[in-house]
């Protein structure tokens, strides 16, 4: 029997038998069992339990991530690193064994949590089926990655696991830092060791935990674990500061670096320490700071599905039972997320439509008696439709495309038990016709309430809930030989089979030649009701929710559910051959419904990498990604791309611009990520491009081996290998070319809300630049090490060459030094990634030079060495305009490029 079943009985009293589906010094409580029994080396007992930390910030100059404040209570101990972990642990070759390991990705850190608990005879909390690595050994990637939190082993640290360990002695004033560490990393435990007996939660090496990167929320959370996923960029949680940061700015709140930080990032101020413990009851938060108790988790990815079923397109919507809401996932994308469909509304039994825009479900549910109602819910670009069918009852939407081409939904008055026959024929089938978001007038088209599908031509409807009836060519049959059915489901091609689960009754067990307990077979029956096929469900599993998959007659999708009743997992089945693919992981999935369809974008595009611009192997960010669609957009209208790294993408806002204007802006990008950017895609695909505004920032000349900074951008993202392979389409793309990279960008939920719709990327005004200099000028590298003038004369190389291709092309070429904090002018360095100053002007008056010999180049320094005049609140923070100081620069921009016009 399933779980609603049991529901019905507490609900409705008189529903038959149907289906449907080292110890903290803060506490003295008794220890926990598990934990206290445990002798971990290097690791201490936090009593978390009962206790709360708070999360973020109220403070409105904090960055918007880090707000508001968010209390997060703990009903679970844990264990955690007494150190980070360090070189001798993870076999690196170091300058000293017991520097904190650092340069290591997310995935390295997770890799090495699995081998410790392997090493003790743990079980391990991370899965994965494949790990990529980069040319350095650094893991990049892992596949079909899951994080399972109730497993006792080894893992990261949650951010609020994290943050409660450290505040019980925050003290970032005693920890190596900027002041003290001459900007290297010195040996674990020797700073400041708290009163846990932890060190280096502040400073030394900044360290990842385990989150994704979601908004806070200002109501109070318990057990928190970040986001199951980020809020559509990948993105992860750094903690703690390092020995290059001000000990004023190391706060218990920050959550990041200075840029973007996803799971294949790395730098050499970021290691980890491990936590130990499992998690009962996580609570996630999901992009729009809904709580999400458990989770689920994505099994597959749209390349697996698609070879699995043959097609390209595919949709997934499913309820989780522990919220009550429905759960939408477009694999289209190139790593795609669960959305969550808070309706307001008790909703079940959803089914995609036949063009995959649309979701019908219901109020009430197979087998349960009563009144129920039907809504539709638009998805993706029709997201605001959202209609109640006016009818009195209605169940079990199932979508249909009627022989005129009108799509219609046909649904039942009422549900419930089937067995008796009076009260099956009392109730009804009826259709409605839905048009652009709209119902029509309902049409009853039979006595009987088959709600397990109608075929096309109207001569085969089946149903189950007790009995396995169908209509055959207008009379009513029983089939099965009277035994219990469920989870009736007619299929969507053109064979008109019917899917059901039995109880294990005889008929089954001659078919299968065994015997089999309840739902532990699938069973297909072709259009005279003669069984044909049966699926075994996996060992110590049982079917529920069996539906076929749209437009086939092969595939189906179910819920398998464990000894205890949990639905656990969405699996895709082939009907014929058993093979499975599974699709989500979670604690109670209900009611799958998945669309496929084979409609082609184009002939000639390849849909397993067209747009696919998005990965999470090598890319350390995800910021070129977003501005590729808006390359491809805008490659016949710009007449001005800004190109540099995340200085020009703060500092440019192009609707300032009398010219129309596109911010490609990425990061990391230093010169030669600007010339190949330029070369391959801006000179080849912009063809109306007047003006080159690239981004002149020194002090990342010194930052990346020559092109470094662009593979960190592109990863193994099939998207750039597409482009590569096609010589960057020279010859031109179409509209479906443009149509599916915005299509595949859109998938990402906070596409739209990071960047302006020609890529600017606005930011906050929280820092002070004020007359005299106010406020920090944060230095990340020591400004006294050595000078690389190989570095410098391979960027002044770069340059000459974009100079070149822009003579050749008609395009000049502004090279813009945007402004940094005036404080900066107290340091000896240019800027936070170091160089000296006087290395700095002296490069400057190179450029001069360069400019004053070039009838394409112009100089426009509005830095000038921190003597200018962008003061006050102009800037996010040391080196970032926000909006206000954006439209500053900006304008002045727009009036040298109208001078240069006018030459």
């Amino acid at each position: 029997m399933k779980k609603t079943y049991y529901i019905a009985l507490i609900l409705v009293e008189f529903v038959l038998c149907a289906c449907s589906n080292s110890e903290s010094v803060h506490d003295t409580r008794p220890p926990v069992e598990y934990l206290d029994t445990l002798s971990l080396k290097d690791m201490v007992l936090i009593r978390s339990k009962g206790q709360s930390v708070t999360l973020g910030t109220d403070d409105e100059s904090a960055p918007v991530n880090e707000r508001p404040a968010m209390k997060v209570s703990f009903d679970y101990d844990f264990l955690i690193g007494i150190h980070e972990v360090s070189c001798e642990e993870m076999n690196l070759v170091c300058d000293a064994a017991d520097l904190p390991a650092t340069n290591v990705t997310f995935f390295d850190a997770v890799l090495f949590a699995n081998k410790r608990s392997l090493a003790e005879g743990f079980d391990t909390a991370y899965s994965y089926t494949k790990a990529i690595f980069d040319a350095t050994g650094s893991c990049i990637g892992l596949e079909r990655f899951n994080f399972n939190p109730k497993k006792n082993a080894y893992r990261l640290p949650t951010e609020a696991e994290w943050a409660y360990a450290a505040s019980l002695d925050w003290a970032p004033e005693q920890s190596w830092n900027n002041v003290n560490s001459e900007y290297n990393l010195h040996p674990v435990c020797t700073a400041k060791i708290d009163t846990n007996g932890i060190c280096d939660l502040a400073g030394n090496a900044m360290e990842w935990v385990g989150d994704f990167l979601v908004p806070f929320v200002n109501s109070p959370v318990n057990d928190f674990m970040g986001g199951k996923n980020s809020a559509g960029m990948e993105e992860r949680v750094l903690k703690g500061g390092s020995y290059r940061n001000d000990p004023a700015l190391i706060h218990l709140h920050s959550r990041g670096d200075v840029y973007m930080v996803t799971s294949s990032t790395k730098a050499p101020y970021v290691g980890f320490r491990l936590a130990f413990g499992a998690i009962p009851a996580p609570i996630y938060l999901d992009a729009n700071g809904r709580s999400v108790e458990g989770g689920n988790t994505l099994l597959t990815i749209e390349n697996e599905l698609r070879t699995f079923v043959g097609k390209p397109l595919t949709k997934l919507v499913f309820r989780d039972d522990f919220n009550g809401n429905l759960v939408y996932v477009d694999f289209r994308a190139a790593k795609p997320s669960m959305q969550e469909l808070d309706l307001g509304v008790s909703a079940y039994h959803p089914e995609i439509s036949p063009n995959g825009k649309y979701i019908a479900f219901c109020t009430g549910l197979e087998g349960v008696p009563g009144e129920s109602d039907v809504y539709v819910k638009g998805l993706d670009e029709n997201a605001d439709v959202f209609v109640k069918l006016s009818a009195k009852s209605a169940a079990i939407p199932r979508w249909r495309i009627l022989e005129n081409g009108d799509t219609a939904i046909v649904y039942v008055t009422d549900a419930g038990n089937n067995k008796d026959d009076a009260n099956f024929l009392s109730q009804e089938t009826w259709q409605v016709r839905f048009s652009n978001g709209k119902f029509g007038e309902p049409e009853k088209l039979f006595e009987g309430a088959y709600h397990g599908g109608v075929a096309d031509d109207n001569n085969l409807a089946v149903t189950g809930a007790r009995l396995l009836r169908a209509r055959v060519h207008g009379k009513n049959e029983i089939w099965y030989n009277g035994e219990q059915a469920c989870n009736v489901s007619l299929s969507r091609g053109d064979a008109n089979l019917t899917l059901f689960l039995d109880f294990g009754g005889k008929t089954g067990h001659e078919f299968v030649g065994a015997s089999y307990v309840t739902h532990e077979r699938a069973l297909v029956a072709d259009s005279t009701g003669k069984l044909i096929a049966s699926v075994a469900a996996p060992e110590g599993y049982t079917f529920d929710h069996t539906e076929w998959v749209s437009f086939s007659d092969s595939f189906f999708v179910a819920t398998l559910t464990n000894a205890k009743g949990s639905h656990q997992k969405i699996v895709l089945t082939n009907a014929y051959t058993g093979e499975m693919l599974p699709l989500v992981e979670g604690e109670e999935l209900w009611h799958p419904s998945l669309w496929t369809h084979d409609r082609k974008v184009d002939t000639q595009w390849d849909n397993d990498s067209l747009g696919l611009y998005y990965t999470e192997n090598g890319q350390a960010t995800h910021y070129l990604s977003q501005k590729m669609p808006v390359l491809w957009k805008y490659r016949d209208s710009a007449e001005v791309v800004c190109l540099g790294n995340s200085h020009i993408q703060a500092g440019v806002a192009p609707a300032h611009l009398s010219f129309f204007a596109i911010n490609i802006a990425t990061v990391p990008c230093d010169m030669h990520c600007i010339e190949y950017l330029y070369e391959t895609y801006i000179s080849t695909q912009v063809s109306h491009l007047k003006y080159l505004v690239i981004g002149i920032d020194f002090d990342l000349w010194n930052e990346f081996e020559p092109g470094e900074s662009i593979q960190l951008n592109m990863g193994d993202a099939p998207g750039f290998q597409y482009d590569i392979h096609h010589d960057y389409w020279r010859e031109g793309v179409d509209n479906a070319f443009v149509e599916r990279t915005i299509e595949i960008a859109s998938a990402y939920e906070v596409y739209a809300s990071i960047r302006d719709e020609r890529g600017w990327m606005m930011q906050t005004c929280i820092e002070d630049w004020g007359s005299e200099g106010r406020g920090f000028a944060e230095v990340l590298v020591d400004s006294t090490w050595k000078d690389d003038s190989h570095r410098y004369e391979q960027n002044y190389a770069q340059l000459d060459n974009i100079l070149k291709i822009a003579e050749l092309h008609g395009v000049k070429v502004v090279g813009l030094i945007l402004p940094l904090s005036p404080y900066y002018r107290n340091t000896g360095s240019y800027g936070r990634h170091g160089m000296r100053r006087s290395v700095a002007e002296q490069l400057i008056e190179r450029l001069k030079k360069v400019a004053a010999k070039s009838e394409n180049f112009v100089l426009m320094d509005e830095n000038k060495m921190g003597n200018h005049d962008y003061l006050g609140d102009v800037a996010n923070d040391y080196d970032h305009l926000c909006d206000v100081g954006a439209k500053k620069l900006t304008l002045r921009l727009d009036s040298l490029l109208k001078t240069l016009e006018n030459q």
